[in-house]
């Protein structure tokens, strides 16, 4: 009877311990970490940041389709300047990268050209591809897909290059989970987009993106999250497009309309400023993209010299920039009120108009070095050579962009002010679309800008910006991330084992007294062991067909360059290219996690949509330079990007220049392939 009772506690107890077992995670958004610092000499713009590889913490600017474009550490090498502008961000180490066995080229051949920017001409050398793995707000992606950046460069239109200092995070693409490279010499590997792959793993409920970057002055704190969004950075109505966020859409104008207080214009509301001065522009408006990528409001000069005409501005020529005069007193009055800059989009319908709006606070930013020798403050509407028209970061500190990859939707809308609520976090299922909250704008604005009295306004008085407010960071009510509540499963389940075997040790221990005190001897044999460690990091065969050094063609960097001229120099020595077999194939034990067994190299076929490789290099997409590999298994075929020629950028004086919009390039004949490898 003794020996009965003495088994019912510790059994009841370890029963009821039993539900403390480790909990899985159930699937939602996963949050970005925002850099506490800004970056760039055109902003000061807020970043997100990532860890690569191993401890590797790199700040980018979100907005990439596709690969993430990154600032390699030998981008520096190539600088006469002292600070390197370009090492502020973060630099992301290759070389290192190989010697702690978590990235490398993956056998991947091909290289994109270094445009990663819409509103900005870049030019120099190809990217190289890469993957490494990437943790992003507490959940690990591997084998990334990546582009470095070494030799490129900012164009200006004087002709002057200028260091890049930030790159861009690619935040998936349209009814694509993983990127898909074929090669010459085996079946087609693939990449990671973070987005797919979270979705694909069930970290997400969707393949999907919403963000709002937010600003430096007056600060807001970003908001970013893969798989759902923060629905208090929506405000009114939301626009809906299909297929790339970077697809051009219909701009139908721009104008100046004074929010709250005096005016201090001789107009309340002034509009037809997009088509000013050119009779090229039609009423249908113009044909724009919205990038994260890219910094400014890239239009037509036309279209900036009617806005100019209202601002205390003078037009640069070197940088194709305009610079606020900050010694008049309108200055102060118009970059304070309560005034905006209105671009006004066509809807869902050609009888309904959005409208997002941009305070002029916002339009009051900072030229640094290396652009500038001094800090400068600008007006961020930019007629220097692009790739087409373009609303950068300068329009998406008041806009939020956010897309459903899976069904090929994204949308558009107005983004609140300072006073920004906490964070009301919605998940994204698929299929799912957004819905605006029922904050008001104006009053996100109250106590950030000034509503200019009729005295203000009607004198060459300077306005002052009300005190600043102090925006806390937003606290997410609506559930824990994924890594919390990961982290809380773990935690409590381990905290329940040792509780459990704590027990068990008592119970044990007293068993084995009782038994000994009555002559028993114990014969409780133990075994132990550890789990099989099989990962395989991914292997750079120069061995390889069509593995040889590609070489690229360029002319070189104009004279006005800042860099120094030994452009073409090669790696260090410590660092050969091709990379010999640097690593063996299975990784040390204390990197078990990187890369489990279905990221062999060459890559398997992970994904069950996955074709065949067609021809040996990846094709172009409408409005990328990359192959994607469809959800319902179709593969994307067309022509091959041709080898770069690169020239000095057009000048700003010449004739024609910035006298029409520029001709977008006519998209590439794209051929769809179905599951059974015949054309569609």
């Amino acid at each position: 009877m003794a020996s009965s009772s003495s088994l019912l506690l510790p059994l009841s107890l370890i029963s009821y311990l039993a539900i403390l077992r480790p909990v899985r995670a159930a699937s939602g958004p996963v949050a970005a970490t925002w850099s506490d610092s800004h970056f760039g000499p055109d902003g000061p713009w807020p970043a997100i940041e990532v860890t690569l590889g191993s401890e590797q913490k790199i700040s980018m600017y979100p907005g990439r389709e596709f690969q993430s474009f990154l600032l390699t550490s030998d981008y520096c090498n190539h600088n006469t300047t002292i600070p390197c502008y370009s090492n502020q961000a973060g630099l992301y180490n290759d070389a290192q990268s190989q010697v702690d066995t978590t990235g490398s080229t993956g056998s991947i051949q091909f290289q994109s050209n270094p445009d990663y920017m819409l509103g900005l001409d870049v030019q120099g050398a190809k990217t190289k591809s890469w993957v490494d793995s990437m943790e992003f707000g507490g959940a690990t992606i591997p084998n990334v897909s990546m582009a470095l950046l070494e030799q490129s460069y900012m164009a200006y239109p004087d002709g002057t290059w200028y260091p890049l200092t930030v790159g861009c995070l690619g935040i998936g693409a349209p009814n694509t989970v993983n990127q898909s490279f074929s090669n010459s010499f085996g079946p087609a590997i693939n990449a990671s987009l973070i987005p797919g792959y979270l979705w694909e793993q069930k970290t997400t409920a969707s393949n999907s993106f919403g963000m709002h970057i937010g600003s430096a002055n007056p600060r807001m704190p970003g908001s970013f999250y893969f798989g759902g969004y923060d629905q208090n950075r929506v405000v009114g109505d939301v626009l809906t497009f299909r297929d790339d966020y970077t697809k051009s859409i219909t701009l139908k104008d721009i104008g100046i309309k004074v929010i709250d207080g005096s005016s201090p214009w001789d107009f309340e509301s002034l509009g037809g400023l997009l088509a000013s001065g050119n009779s090229s522009m039609t009423s249908g408006g113009l044909q724009v993209s919205v990038d994260g990528c890219s910094p400014y409001l890239t239009l037509p000069k036309s279209s900036c010299d009617a806005l100019a005409k209202n601002l205390p501005v003078k037009y640069n020529e070197d940088l194709g920039l305009y610079f606020w005069q900050t010694d008049e007193p309108k200055y102060t009055q118009i970059v304070n009120s309560a005034s905006v800059l209105e671009f006004v989009f066509i809807g869902d319908s050609n009888t309904k108009n959005v409208s997002i709006s941009v305070p002029f606070r916002h339009l009051n930013l900072t030229l640094t070095a290396p652009l500038v020798e001094e800090s400068t403050q600008y007006f961020p509407c930019y007629t220097g050579p692009s790739n087409q028209f373009t609303l950068g970061r300068a329009f998406l500190q008041d806009a939020f962009v956010g897309a459903n990859w899976g069904d090929k939707s994204w949308w558009l809308a107005q983004a609140p002010g300072p006073n920004i609520p906490a964070a009301s976090v919605v998940e994204l299922a698929e299929g799912d679309s957004i819905k605006a909250s029922t904050n008001d704008w104006k009053e996100s604005w109250s106590g950030s800008w000034t509503a200019l009295s009729p005295d203000e306004a009607g004198t060459s008085a300077s306005v002052s910006v009300p005190s600043a407010t102090v925006t806390p960071e937003p606290t997410e009510v609506a559930g824990l991330s994924t890594g919390a509540q990961a982290g809380i499963g773990v935690g409590v389940g381990v905290a329940g084992l040792a509780i459990i075997g704590a027990v068990a040790f008592f119970f044990l221990h007293r068993r084995k007294a009782a038994a000994s005190s009555n002559g028993e001897t114990s014969n409780t044999a133990y075994t132990g062991g550890t789990p099989e460690q099989g990962y395989y990091a991914p292997v750079k065969n120069p061995s390889s067909p069509g593995m040889t050094e590609s070489s690229t063609n360029y002319s070189g960097p104009p004279n006005a360059m800042i860099y120094n001229q030994q452009y073409n120099q090669q790696y260090p020595q410590q660092y050969p290219q091709p990379y010999p077999q640097p690593y063996p194939q299975t990784y040390p034990q204390q990197h078990p996690q990187q890369y489990p067994q279905q990221y062999l190299q060459p890559y398997g076929q992970p994904y069950s949509t996955e074709l065949p490789a067609v021809g040996n290099s990846p094709t172009e997409l409408p409005g990328s330079t990359y192959e994607p590999h469809m959800l319902d298994g179709t593969q994307v075929q067309g022509p091959t990007s041709p080898q770069q020629s690169y020239t000095s950028p057009q000048s700003a004086h010449s004739p024609s220049y910035n006298a029409d919009p520029p001709q977008a390039p006519a998209p590439p004949q794209i051929q769809v392939y179905g599951q059974d490898g015949q054309p569609i």
